[in-house]
């Protein structure tokens, strides 16, 4: 339990044995999850709060809405089941006696929220799925968009369909009335937006576009001046000269994939998600989003609302629960956040020296960090504007690389942090692998417009030869350490050997799964190329004979990341599963299994000295692990508890579980991947959390033998809470 706890103040002194927390970074209310909502069995497609703010619903691709209490986080009836697909989207009527939902069927339900019943036959019109619904605010209308390009505007008291909406030319993914219930934005995969009148069904102007992607999620400022859209690749857009039907579209953050956004009452806040996390903006401050950062869900957050009294908000995401938050305006901490990602760690590398990790974040950021302590080297490097998907150091030490889902690559300064000129343009999509070769002379990138191009360092531009073409959208490129190859691989499960400096094939593709290869590894002396695949395994190619020699088998999901020890003996790999494993290079036999990581491992890397293995993930940090630890942890099974604790592995409900399978502590999500136990050395992120034993007589009470900590009450005086 947390020290600064009443609980802890008023009840450690009657007991022994006991294990505590202490915390850097964070304040006492973790990551400000104020409640946890679980049940659903499928992702959650979108959450709303009932107008006095009493109840929350959710509906999932699991075919259900769920109404909770927000007071307990207990449901307050069954789960509504409308027996017609996935629900999509959801919203309660203005007097709160009624929920929507769209689903997968092309049908819009309407329940009554006290009995858990349909209050109308399903309102059957669309020819497609149902992909978002919402009340006027008088609540006599209903919109509905759908996958059938169309919106539907539907009388709520008969359920009667008084218009049709066409204009679309792709799904409608998002509808919204304006305050006054005038108006209604409708937001859609064809790049644009559109508002309609309602009394006359009527689109009003000329479509307001320019947002380059699907929109995906579009709202009213509440004084309905303004409308703030998100895209899948523009980020979050201002919309401002609404009523003078000359809309103005300036873009906020730049920032890919924000999937949902909501408005706080007062309009003083705007909160958005992007992949697992959520984060907030300001309308008045300006073009830059504030560094409050919501992490806890494991999976992608989809859907975000806030409560009508503004003090909090909820998420709804792919790891099949809602999450409470407390409100922006209330999240002064008690505790200075440490210096760290605010998103996924996508990708490490290791300076020759193995002096220097560098980081490319989901934040959009590059980090830089001292790899004995994990203090900062300089400022994040800023410039990319989305996701940084992969980085790069030169073997000469000069310089970073970086490669972005914006489909640019960037340079760096090793030594300052300044960028090098300008970003490398030329991939037509998102860029997910650089690498240098061993001379610096060269660096590689693979995009998912299914290109490799190899760009002359020195120019900064694209080599006579270096556009070379794959028939798959590429993941991952190495360079050989023997200089003579370059490998890439990706979605067709091939990996491509070129000869270095010329666009020849040096022999024939490599079929390694006919899953996704996420990561390719050379081995040292350049004789074997190891790859991770989708299917959880770990592949082992002789590349002179074109044979496999290995397949390691031990992940449970995705293998993100492989790479080689300098000594050649170890092939560590990175998994979606939350783990890391070592494994002997000749045998394929298991080293030691790495656990510790709050999500998925997405990177994985050696320093070049051999002594340390850093992974990143994301849990938004970076572990850095003792290698001659983690293998003498392999078949250590004895000792107090915090050494059970070192051999602890994470199971799926947040127990850390002994070698023999005892429960040994349970941890909150939110503080899962943030406990650096060894044979981890230390954790870079934004706030740690350390346990400590109160360990009487060499004994320690946990898993389910906690209540021995208790000393006879009898002879002990406790305090009046």
């Amino acid at each position: 339990m947390a020290k600064d706890s009443l609980i802890y103040s008023d009840f450690a002194p009657l007991c022994t044995g006991i294990v505590s927390v202490t915390t850097a970074g964070i304040d006492r209310h973790g990551s400000h999850i104020a409640a946890t909502l679980t049940g659903h069995k499928g992702l959650i497609r979108s959450v709303a709060y009932s107008p006095d703010g009493r109840l929350l619903a959710s509906g999932s691709k699991d075919g259900t809405v769920r109404v909770w209490d927000t007071g307990s986080g207990e449901e307050t009836t069954s789960p509504l089941d409308g027996d017609d697909g996935g629900v999509n989207s959801i919203a309660f009527s203005p007097n709160g006696q009624h929920v929507a939902s769209g689903v997968d069927g092309g049908v819009v339900h309407v329940w009554n929220v006290g009995n858990g019943r349909l209050a109308l036959d399903p309102l059957q019109g669309h020819s497609d799925m149902v992909l978002a619904v919402a009340f006027s605010p008088d609540g006599k209308l209903l919109a509905s968009g759908s996958a059938d390009n169309t919106v539907c505007i539907w009388e709520t008291e008969t359920g009667c369909e008084t218009s049709v909406m066409n204009g679309h030319t792709d799904w409608v993914n998002v509808v919204a009335f304006s305050p006054d219930g005038e108006l209604l934005a409708s937001a859609s995969n064809d790049k644009s937006i559109r508002l309609w009148n309602l009394h006359t069904g009527e689109s009003i102007g000329s479509p307001i576009t320019g947002l380059e992607d699907a929109v995906l999620s579009v709202g009213f400022s509440p004084d309905g001046m303004w409308l703030a859209a998100a895209s899948a690749n523009t980020g979050l857009a201002r919309i401002s000269n609404i009523a003078t039907q000359q809309p103005t579209l300036s873009v906020i953050i730049s920032l890919q994939l924000i999937t949902s956004l909501a408005f706080a009452p007062d309009g003083s806040t705007i909160v958005f998600t992007q992949g697992p996390n959520i984060r907030s903006w300001d309308p008045q401050s300006g073009p830059t989003p504030s560094r409050s950062s919501f992490s806890g869900h494991s999976g992608w957050a989809w859907s975000v609302s806030f409560s009508p009294d503004g003090k909090s908000f909820a998420s709804g995401s792919a790891d099949h629960t809602i999450r409470i938050w407390d409100a922006p305006s209330g999240l002064e901490s008690s505790a200075e956040p440490l210096q760290g990602h605010s998103g996924m760690v996508f990708s490490v590398a290791i300076s020759l020296d193995s002096t220097v990790i560098v980081s490319g974040s989901g934040d959009c950021s590059i980090g830089a960090w001292n790899a004995h302590n994990g203090e900062p080297r300089f400022r994040p490097l800023l410039g990319h504007s989305a996701f940084v998907t992969a980085v790069a150091l030169s073997p000469d030490g000069r310089l970073i690389a970086s490669a972005s889902t914006d489909r640019t690559v960037r340079l760096w300064n090793m030594h300052s942090g300044d960028s090098v000129g300008e970003p490398l343009h030329g991939h037509a999509d998102d860029v997910n692998s650089v690498a240098f070769s061993l001379d610096s002379r060269w660096l590689a990138s693979g995009s998912n417009d299914k290109t490799v191009r190899v760009w002359e360092v020195a120019a900064r531009s694209v080599a006579d030869f270096g556009l070379l073409q794959c028939a798959q959208m590429v993941n991952s490129v190495a360079f050989s350490p023997d200089s003579r190859l370059l490998a890439t691989a990706g979605d067709a499960g091939l990996v491509h050997l070129w000869r270095t400096g010329t666009n020849k094939s040096a022999r024939s593709p490599l079929q390694a799964s006919s899953k996704a290869i996420e990561s390719i590894a050379f081995s040292p002396e350049s004789t074997r190329v190891s790859s991770g695949s989708e299917d959880g395994a770990v592949y082992v190619w002789d590349i002179a004979a074109g044979r496999r020699v290995l397949k390691l088998v031990g992940h449970t999901n995705v293998v993100h990341s492989v790479a080689y020890s300098p000594d050649n003996r170890y092939i560590a790999s990175a998994s979606w599963d939350k783990t890391l494993r070592l494994w002997d290079a000749k045998t394929g036999s298991s080293a030691a299994f790495l656990s510790g990581h709050g999500g998925w491992v997405l990177s994985v890397s050696f320093t070049p000295d051999g002594r340390s293995i850093v992974s990143g993930g994301l849990d938004e940090t970076i572990h850095v692990w003792d290698v001659e630890a983690a293998l003498l942890l392999q078949s250590q099974t004895e000792g107090n508890v915090l050494s059970k604790l070192a051999t602890a592995t994470l199971d799926s409900d947040g127990w850390l579980v002994g070698p023999s399978g005892e429960l040994l502590l349970w941890l909150p999500e939110q503080y899962r991947g943030h406990i650096p136990l060894p044979p981890c050395s230390f954790i870079i992120g934004s706030y740690r959390v350390e346990l400590t034993a109160n360990d009487a007589g060499g004994q320690c009470h946990w898993g389910d033998r906690w209540a021995g900590c208790w000393h006879n009450p009898a002879h002990s005086t406790m305090r009046p809470l």
